[in-house]
């Protein structure tokens, strides 16, 4: 019988997770430091120019529709933070009323034999208490943890007498006006702002500084690579498993190719040519849409097949980081990387020998696991978080012959040491059998909407117990975590496995619709479900709506199975 399950987070995957289980019978309870549902959507994180790399209708559950930006026509539908925000607390009235406790800290997780005990504290009383589930769903995207170096850190910028400010990126929102009052300068004299790093949420921060009159610096090594076009793409080319990001799943290679196409396009020398010499075109033409000159630093991104750095830019705006960049309005030091304090107290120093004046300095370094501070050490290790020092050595190279994988970039050091110990980055192995530990939203994944809410279905299956392929063993689970860690080498050789474990514990970037089908298939569900023969399915459009009878086919599945 269903039982009370806490689920840990209230961002997409903890919402949909929640919704999904509470559909099936348990009785749910959503835990979340935030004031507000949404996870990285909550109104506290949110802020002008924040901007997704979905536009409208890309990005929803099948269990609640998504309006349309006011801006659709201009910007192509493109989805910002605010409309994010919008969806997910709509959401979270709509199914989730009276489920989620807000403004919660969450001190410790354990288990003992027969229950989870949870001890929370409300963050504005500061009252505490412990609460008792059956089952956890960890939903916390295990990545609000700053990852700040400590060479960069606020504490080393104070030892070097710099005195300016310094912040990580993931406290922007909260300190915007303090930054905005604190650096206002003037056109002879302006503040120097310098953003480190050359992800999504460095380009964000940069051109809504920008757009607040401001001139910062970005600081990168290599920058995320982009798609773009010049104008928007009509929905039944954008949403085909065969144009933009659906294409991609098919010009990616997966660790299963699941049909004679993907066999064509990775397996053979003519193939090998289609797929990387589409992969150069859409770098080329995104450029080019983008009005990128060959000798900007813009072009110094990261291998869109390689890795897992990539935007979704759709069509140029005046007010996006690149028409900045290109405008004079964001400077680019780059190829470059901060490496301390100036002696003067009033710059940064970089590897390249330069040395920028900064009155403030934002980190954009990336996130650290946060599962570590809920976690005590022998609680992750009974349920079996922790990566692994690979066991089985003779695990064969399965995709020898993989000709779209040849010539792949330096493999990271660190690869080569470790495997993730959590099955399908759902279940810890080791867990496998007490069906009463599950995660959603540690695969990376370019259509969270649609992977966060197959996946909440496997959980649910998972936790009622119903008929499932599964390993029979934790040692096979554990074996098939071996397996996966050999395919990120191979596919992504540059990703370091070693980072961190919430959110490299398996990588569908690009193939999400194909590992969205296993998934599928491991509750002996349809999967393809766009439909199609042989030679239209990769055509078809990939719709969300899919996924809104599962309840019903999953309750139909175990009526016949009881």
């Amino acid at each position: 019988m269903p039982g009370a399950v806490a689920v840990l987070g209230a961002g997409a995957a903890g919402l949909i997770t929640a919704h999904t289980l509470s559909t099936d019978g348990f009785d749910v309870q959503v835990i979340t430091r935030d004031d507000t549902p949404g996870g990285q959507w909550a109104k506290e994180r949110v802020y002008p120019g924040l901007q997704l790399n979905n536009v409208h209708g890309e990005f929803r559950f099948s269990a609640h529709e998504m309006s349309a930006p006011p801006d659709s026509a201009v910007t192509g539908g493109r989805l910002t933070g605010q409309d994010m925000h919008k969806y997910m607390k709509e959401f979270a009235d709509k199914f989730l009323s009276g489920k989620i406790m807000l403004g919660t800290e969450i001190l410790n997780v354990r288990r003992d034999d027969l229950s989870w005990a949870l001890s929370v504290q409300d963050i504005a009383t500061g009252e505490s208490k412990i609460l008792k589930f059956s089952k956890i769903a960890l939903c916390n995207g295990g990545t609000s943890k700053p990852m700040i170096p400590e060479y960069l850190s606020p504490a080393n910028a104070k030892r070097a007498r710099f005195e300016g400010s310094v912040m990580h990126s993931a406290h922007f929102t909260a300190h915007m006006e303090e930054i905005l009052e604190a650096v206002p300068g003037s056109s002879e004299s302006p503040r120097a702002i310098v953003v480190v790093g050359g992800g999504k949420s460095a380009q964000d921060i940069c051109a809504y500084l920008a757009g607040e009159g401001h001139e910062p610096t970005i600081v990168y090594e290599k920058t995320d690579a982009f798609t773009a076009g010049v104008k928007s793409l009509p929905d039944f080319i954008r949403k085909s498993r065969h144009a933009k990001c659906r294409m991609l799943s098919l010009l990616s290679p997966h660790i299963n190719l699941r049909t004679w196409l993907e066999r064509f396009l990775h397996t053979t020398w003519l193939g090998s040519k289609i797929v990387h010499g589409n992969w150069n075109g859409i770098m080329t033409s995104s450029f080019k849409a983008m009005g990128i000159p060959e000798n900007s630093p813009l072009r110094l991104t990261y291998s869109p097949f390689w890795n897992i750095h990539t935007n979704d830019e759709g069509i140029p705006r005046e007010n996006g980081f690149h028409s900045l960049v290109n405008n004079g309005k964001i400077n680019v030091i780059a190829p470059g990387r901060m490496t301390g304090y100036g002696d003067d107290g009033h710059s940064v120093l970089l590897d390249n020998g330069k040395s920028p004046k900064a009155d403030l300095v934002i980190l954009a370094t990336g996130y650290m696991s946060s599962w570590d501070d809920i976690f005590d050490e022998k609680t992750a290790g009974d349920i079996g978080f922790h990566r692994h020092h690979p066991i089985h050595q003779d695990l064969p190279d399965e995709w020898v012959n993989y000709k779209t994988l040849a010539n792949p970039p330096a493999l990271h050091p660190e690869n080569t040491k470790w495997s993730s110990s959590i099955y399908k980055g759902i279940v810890p192995a080791t867990n496998l059998l007490r069906r009463d530990f599950a995660i959603n939203g540690a695969v990376l994944t370019t259509n969270d909407g649609y992977s966060f809410e197959v996946a909440a279905h496997w959980i649910s299956s998972y936790f009622l117990g119903d008929k499932m392929k599964l390993p029979a063993t934790p040692e096979e689970a554990l074996k098939y975590t071996e397996r996966d860690a050999l395919w990120l080498r191979k596919r992504h050789p540059g990703l370091d496995l070693s980072l961190n474990e919430s959110c490299t514990s398996y990588s569908a970037f690009w193939t999400w619709p194909q590992h969205s089908d296993e998934l599928l298939e491991d509750m002996y569900l349809p999967s393809m479900r766009s439909g199609g023969n042989w030679f239209t399915w990769p055509f078809k459009v990939i719709s969300i709506t899919e996924l809104t009878t599962l309840h019903k086919e999953r309750d139909a599945n175990r009526r016949k199975n009881i």
